[in-house]
């Protein structure tokens, strides 16, 4: 792990990685953890906290949080499990699975190969998901 990229907030035990970096290798951080903008994950980025993903990030390998916010224009080449809540925002690439234990929330744009959500599933707007886990509950909503 390239250590010039991140900055560590002992107070509240969060990562701060910069805009545009890039990694190589697998990541594991214990803790929370913030992406800035055009970061790049050549394989699997892992977080016992949440995580929020910059835009415009790419995570060409999986994606496991607590929680997880993944801003707009994000790309997951592989997929992404998340204890609790998952919220997906505006035009995100999903090539694999996003299964998460609480609510997920997907919003327009969002191209997702197979959703489960253990409590709720919330589409918003529209949102091109190949398959969903029957007997997942799901809320869908206009665009607002």
């Amino acid at each position: 792990m390239d250590k010039r990229f991140i900055k560590y907030h002992p107070e509240t035990n969060t990562y701060i990685v910069r805009r545009k970096a890039f990694f190589e290798d697998s990541i594991r951080l214990d803790g929370n953890v913030i992406v800035g903008a055009g970061a790049n994950f050549w394989k699997d980025l892992e977080v016992t906290g949440s995580l929020e993903l910059g835009k415009a990030s790419l995570v060409k390998g999986n994606i496991k949080a607590g929680d997880a916010l993944i801003s707009t224009r994000c790309e997951v080449g592989g997929n992404i499990d998340v204890e609790h809540n998952l919220t997906m925002l505006d035009n995100v690439n999903v090539a694999g699975h996003a299964i998460c234990g609480d609510q997920m929330s997907i919003r327009p744009g969002c191209k997702v190969a197979f959703a489960k959500a253990d409590v709720a599933l919330e589409l918003i707007g529209k949102v091109d998901i190949k398959e969903i886990e029957s007997g997942t509950k799901l809320v869908v909503r206009s665009d607002m």
